[in-house]
């Protein structure tokens, strides 16, 4: 990160382990297209009303379930698919993970590729934009 409060100066090509990417929906899609392999991706959000049609979804908030409970299911889907990509919805209007501790270190420490999905990429972040070159 750039050592300025305004954000990441460069892009990232690809989303990895431990250096998560900020992108639009779309942006997210039409890079995916691009890539020579293709993920099972998984949305990380509070619905599945917006979850894009080949993607799975894994519920970030659940009513009456506290924050352990969100993360003992998303432990459990790390076990099911082993390969998977987690997608997490931090679109303006979605309500934000349910999670013990900070959002950042998990995503950072977060055992897969992870893909922040936000409704403008073009804003300063926590983490780069995934621009494919």
């Amino acid at each position: 990160m750039s050592g300025q409060a305004e954000g990441w100066q460069h892009s990232q090509p690809m989303p990895m382990r431990g250096s998560p990417c900020v992108v639009t929906e779309r942006n997210a899609l039409a890079n995916l297209g691009r890539i020579p392999i293709d993920p099972r991706i998984f949305l990380f959000s509070d619905s599945d009303r917006a979850v894009p049609s080949d993607w799975g979804f894994v519920a970030s908030v659940r009513p009456g379930v506290p924050p352990e409970g969100v993360m003992a299911e998303l432990d459990a889907w790390l076990k099911q698919y082993p390969e998977a990509w987690l997608a997490v919805d931090m679109r303006d209007g979605v309500i934000p993970p349910s999670i013990s501790g900070d959002i950042n270190e998990m995503l950072r420490t977060f055992p897969r590729t992870v893909l922040v999905i936000v409704s403008d990429d073009s804003k300063n972040h926590q983490w780069p934009r995934w621009e494919f070159p």
